[in-house]
C-alpha cells in the first residue's frame, strides 16, 4: 500500500516548528498511531477473484491512501474523507463501481464502513426458473415487487440489468417478456410431443412448464406459449398455458420467401400479409427474427398483421456481460451459435457439467460471454443435458452447505439453475432449496455429472398425492443390472425383480430371458411399491429405440366416458379413442367410469386409436405370480415365487379348491396387493398334473365360434379352444380370423386338443414406402417397389386425390401390415403424391 504525506510547511524546516512554539513529539499526526482518532474500513466487493480495484481513500492534512482490496484503516484524524473509485476492466469485461465518490465524516472513536460494490452491465436472455427475487441463466436478481409481478416459471424474458463477478450482487433494472405464440392449436403429434400454432411448431420436453397435460391439449385450445428457438423454424416450448381466447395474436418466427411489392412473407408454413400492419418496427428481410401481431385468426392460411417488429441484434455495449440460454444450432472449431447469436470459443472458455465434446448442435445451454467491438467471446458455458431420471419421493435429508437433498437414500445437486415450482397446498412462489422440509414430497428430474446428480426440475406436491400404499412411477437410464439378486438400478434407485414383476421388452418376458436382454444404459419406466426401505418393482418396461413403430406410440390414463361399441369410441380426458379388433383389451372389458391406461398411436388423420386398454384397479395395485407354492401355512398364509399370498371368501378357485393348497403345488395367483404388502388373491387356478404345457405356432384354419367368447380352431395337426381365460396380445375376440398367423401359449391333456391360456397376434408394424406405382389393380389397390397398397375411407391424400392413383406417379405411403389369409400388404393411412 502506496501512502504519501503531503506536509510541505512542516517539511519546509524543523527550526521554525520550535520557534513559532509548535506542536511538540506528543501531538497526534495524520496517520499516526499515537491518538488515533478513529478509522475506515473499505470493502470490495463484485469484482472476479485475484483482481484489485481502483481506489483512492484522501483526507484532512493532505491524507491520501490507495486502496486494492478490502481493508481497514485506523488512527485516522477526524474530518472529511472521500473514496474515488475508477472502473476496472477484467478478462475484456468492465466492471464499474456502484459510486465513484463518497464522502464521510469520522468522529472520534468512530469506525466507518464503505462498500465498493463492482458491477458489470449484463443483458440476459433466457427462462424464468424461480423467485425470491427473479431467477434467470442461474443468476439470481434482486427485482421490485412490479417488475416480478406477472412473471411465471418457464417464461422466457430479456432483462437488462449489473451483476458481478459469477452473478454476485446482480440487479434488474428491467424485465421484458413477450409470448412466442399467442394463438389457436391447429395440430397436435402426441407421440413426437409438438404442437401447432399459427404456422410455427413447438416442442415438448421434461422442462416445459404445462398448465394442462400434454395428452389433453387438443386442436382448438388456445394458448400462450414461451418458447427456445431450436434452428430450422423450430421451437421448444418453455411453458404453455391454456387460456380463454381473447382476440389477440402473436407468432415470432424467422422470415422466409418475403415478396416486398406484395408485402408478404412466411413464417414457417404461415403467410403473413402486413400490407395493412399500422407499425413496422425494424427493416423486414428474409431470415430476420420478427415478431408479428394480429387481431384475428389467419384466413386460408394468410395471417393479416396489425404490427410486426423485427427482433434487433444484442445491443449491450463493448465491456458489457451478455447472458443467453438456447439450442446449440451450429458448432466449429471455434465458434458456435445459439438462438441467432454466435459466440467466439477460446481456450479460456470454462464448460460447467460437462466438457468440449458435449458442446453439440440440439445440446441446450446458458452461455456467459463478453460484448466486444465485433463479437460475442464465450467465457463460460453451462450445459443443460436431458433429464436421465425422473422420480417422486419423500425428502429424507437437505444439506444446504453442500446444496443437496436425499431422496430413498441417494442424494441429488440443485443450483442456481435448477427450476422450483410448487404444487402443494403452500403454492410458495419463491421456492428453493432452503424453503423444503424433511418430509416434503418431490417430483425431480436430473441429469447425471460425473459421480452426483444435478436437478433440472423439482416440483413439491402434496403429501396427499403420495403415499407408500400406492403405485409409483420413475424412468430414467439402467445403470446397473444384478441377475443373481434379481434386481436393476435405475439412476440410484435399485428395484426388486420377482416373480410378480411385469416384464416388458418387445414384448412380455419372463425374468430368464429380461435378465439375459436388459443392460445398462437402457431407458426403462418402473412401477414400484415401497416396502419399508425395498422398492419393488410391480412392471418394467424398457424402450426398445430401434422400434421405428414404438416411437409413434403415447400413453393416455383416465376415467372412461361415452363408451360406444357400435362405433368402437369412448372418451378419455374430453378426447375420442377409437379401437377395433387389433386393440388388446387387459384385465377385461371395459365400461364407463373404469379407470384405464390406454398405449395409443394418433393416425395420419389425427385421431387416437388404441392397441392396448388396461383397467386399472380402483381396489389397489392388481399382480400376477405363477409358480410352486412355498412356505404353506395355511390357505390364508403361503407364498409364490417370494410373494406372500393370502385368500378369504371372495378368492375364486379355479380347478381345484382351497384343500387343495400345499407347499410344490403348482398355482396362478392374481390379486390385489394389501396396505400389508400381501396379495390378496381374487383367483387361483391350479395347473392340471395331467396337463402338458405347449407351444405352438401356425396360420388359423377352421374358425369354430361357440360362443361370443369361445372360440376353436386349427393350428396345424392341432386344436386350439379359446375362452374367457384366454389372453390376448395385440388383439382380442374379434380379430380371430382364418389365415391369420399366430403363436398359442396353453396346455393339453390329450396331445391333440389346445386350451390357450395366451394367444398373440403379429403386432402391428407401421411402415413408410416411397417410390412409382408400378401397378393398379382398382382404384383401392395399386402396387410401389413390389409392396401391394390399399387404401379406404380413411386413407388421407396429399397433394392429389385417389382419382390420381396411376402407374408411374410417385408417391410416399405411410401406413400398417396386415396379414390376412395367408396374404401381407399395406393399409395406407396417408397417400402423398410427388413431384
Amino acid at each position: 500500500m502506496d501512502r504519501k504525506w503531503l506536509l510541505p510547511s512542516l517539511l519546509a524546516s524543523s527550526s521554525l516548528l520550535v520557534a513559532c512554539g509548535g506542536g511538540s513529539d506528543d501531538d497526534p499526526q495524520p496517520g499516526d498511531n499515537t491518538g488515533a482518532k478513529g478509522s475506515i474500513k473499505v470493502i470490495v466487493q463484485g469484482l472476479p477473484a485475484g483482481s484489485e480495484a481502483d481506489l483512492t481513500l484522501t483526507g484532512p492534512s493532505s491524507y491520501s491512501e490507495d486502496i486494492s482490496t478490502t481493508t481497514t484503516l485506523n488512527a485516522l484524524a477526524t474530518g472529511e474523507y472521500k473514496l474515488t473509485a475508477t472502473s476496472r476492466s477484467v478478462n475484456q469485461a468492465l466492471y464499474q463501481p456502484n459510486e465513484e465518490l463518497i464522502t464521510v465524516d469520522l468522529s472520534s472513536n468512530e469506525e466507518e464502513t464503505i462498500t465498493i460494490t463492482y458491477r458489470t452491465s449484463v443483458n440476459a436472455e433466457g427462462t424464468v426458473t424461480g423467485f425470491g427475487s427473479v431467477y434467470v441463466n442461474g443468476v439470481r436478481y434482486e427485482t421490485t415487487p412490479e417488475q416480478q409481478a406477472n412473471l411465471k416459471v418457464g417464461m422466457q424474458v430479456d432483462l437488462q440489468g449489473k451483476q458481478g463477478a459469477d452473478g454476485g450482487f446482480a440487479v434488474a433494472d428491467s424485465i421484458t417478456y413477450d409470448a412466442t405464440a399467442k394463438g389457436v392449436v391447429t395440430a397436435v403429434d402426441y407421440a413426437n410431443q409438438t404442437i401447432t400454432v399459427l404456422g410455427q411448431e413447438f416442442g415438448v420436453d421434461k422442462r416445459t412448464k404445462l398448465t394442462t397435460a400434454f395428452t389433453e391439449l387438443n386442436t382448438g385450445d388456445f394458448v400462450e406459449i414461451s418458447a427456445l428457438h431450436q434452428g430450422q423454424g423450430q421451437y421448444i416450448a418453455t411453458r404453455i398455458d391454456v387460456e380463454e381466447q381473447n382476440g389477440e395474436f402473436e407468432v415470432e418466427g424467422k422470415v422466409s420467401e418475403l415478396n416486398l411489392d406484395a408485402k408478404t412473407f412466411k413464417l414457417g408454413a404461415l403467410i403473413v400479409d402486413y400490407s395493412q400492419a399500422t407499425a413496422v418496427e425494424g427493416i423486414i428481410e428474409n431470415d430476420a427474427i420478427v415478431e408479428v401481431e394480429a387481431s384475428n385468426l389467419p384466413v386460408e392460411g394468410v395471417l393479416l398483421a396489425d404490427n410486426v417488429e423485427v427482433e434487433s441484434a444484442n445491443s449491450a455495449p463493448p465491456g458489457a456481460v451478455a447472458k443467453f440460454e438456447g439450442i446449440v444450432t451450429q458448432v466449429n472449431d471455434d465458434a458456435f451459435a445459439i438462438g441467432g447469436h454466435t459466440f467466439t470459443l477460446s481456450d479460456e472458455t470454462d464448460f460447467k457439467k460437462g466438457d468440449d465434446d458435449d458442446l453439440q448442435v440440439g445440446m441446450r445451454v446458458f452461455v456467459l460471454a463478453v460484448v466486444t467491438d465485433d463479437s460475442l467471446i464465450a467465457k463460460k458455458v453451462r450445459f443443460d443435458k436431458q433429464s436421465e431420471i425422473e422420480l417422486t419421493g419423500v425428502i429424507d435429508a437437505i444439506d444446504l452447505e453442500a446444496q443437496t437433498l436425499t431422496v430413498f437414500g441417494s442424494s441429488y445437486f440443485v443450483d442456481n439453475y435448477t427450476q422450483f415450482e410448487d404444487e402443494s397446498d403452500a403454492e410458495d412462489k419463491e421456492l428453493k432449496l432452503e424453503k423444503l422440509n424433511i418430509g416434503d414430497v418431490v417430483e425431480i428430474e436430473a441429469f447425471g455429472f460425473e459421480d452426483a446428480y444435478v436437478v433440472r426440475d423439482l416440483e413439491r406436491i402434496s403429501a396427499s398425492d403420495f403415499n407408500d400404499q400406492q403405485e409409483h412411477e420413475v424412468e430414467g437410464k439402467v445403470t446397473a443390472v444384478n441377475a443373481a439378486e434379481q434386481t436393476i438400478t435405475v439412476g440410484k434407485l435399485v428395484f426388486a425383480i420377482n416373480g410378480a414383476t411385469e416384464l416388458e421388452l418387445e414384448s412380455d418376458v419372463d425374468l430368464t430371458v429380461f435378465f439375459e436382454q436388459i443392460a445398462a444404459g437402457d431407458i426403462a419406466e418402473v412401477d414400484y411399491v415401497i416396502q419399508g426401505d425395498a422398492l419393488i418393482a410391480t412392471k418394467v418396461e424398457v424402450d426398445d429405440k430401434d422400434d421405428d413403430f414404438d416411437d409413434r406410440t403415447f400413453e393416455l390414463t383416465g376415467k372412461v366416458s361415452d363408451f360406444n361399441p357400435v362405433d368402437a369410441t369412448f372418451s378419455l380426458n374430453g378426447k375420442t379413442v377409437f379401437f377395433d379388433e387389433n386393440t388388446e383389451f387387459k384385465n377385461g372389458i371395459f365400461v364407463n367410469d373404469d379407470f384405464v391406461e390406454v398405449k395409443a398411436i394418433q393416425r395420419a388423420d389425427g385421431s387416437v386409436f388404441a392397441l392396448k386398454i388396461e383397467i386399472e384397479s380402483e381396489d389397489g395395485i392388481e399382480l400376477e405370480v405363477e409358480g410352486n407354492v412355498t412356505n404353506f401355512v395355511s390357505a390364508s398364509e403361503f407364498m409364490v415365487n417370494g410373494i406372500s399370498i393370502t385368500t378369504d371368501n371372495n378368492t375364486e378357485f379355479k380347478d381345484g379348491s382351497s384343500e387343495n393348497l400345499a407347499d410344490g403345488v403348482s398355482v396362478e395367483v392374481e390379486g390385489v396387493l394389501t396396505e400389508d404388502n400381501v396379495l390378496l388373491a381374487k383367483k387361483v387356478e391350479f395347473d392340471d398334473d395331467d396337463a402338458e404345457e405347449v407351444e405352438i405356432a401356425g396360420v388359423i384354419e377352421g374358425l369354430v365360434k361357440d360362443s361370443p367368447f369361445d372360440y376353436q380352431f386349427n393350428l396345424g395337426a392341432q386344436r386350439v379352444q379359446v375362452n374367457t381365460n384366454t389372453e390376448f396380445k395385440n388383439g382380442n375376440f374379434e380379430k380371430l380370423d382364418n389365415g391369420l398367423e399366430v403363436e398359442v401359449e396353453g396346455y393339453t391333456t390329450d396331445g391333440v386338443t389346445v386350451v390357450a391360456k395366451e394367444l398373440k397376434f403379429q403386432a402391428i408394424k407401421y411402415v413408410e414406402v416411397e417410390g412409382a406405382i408400378t401397378q393398379v389393380d382398382s382404384s383401392t389397390m395399386f402396387y410401389v417397389l413390389g409392396q401391394k397398397i390399399k387404401v379406404s375411407e380413411q386413407t388421407q391424400f396429399e397433394d392429389g386425390s385417389q382419382s390420381d392413383i396411376a402407374t408411374g406417379k410417385n408417391v410416399e405411403v405411410e401406413g400398417y401390415l396386415v396379414t390376412e389369409n395367408g396374404e401381407t400388404y399395406i393399409q395406407a393411412e396417408k397417400v402423398e403424391f410427388e413431384d
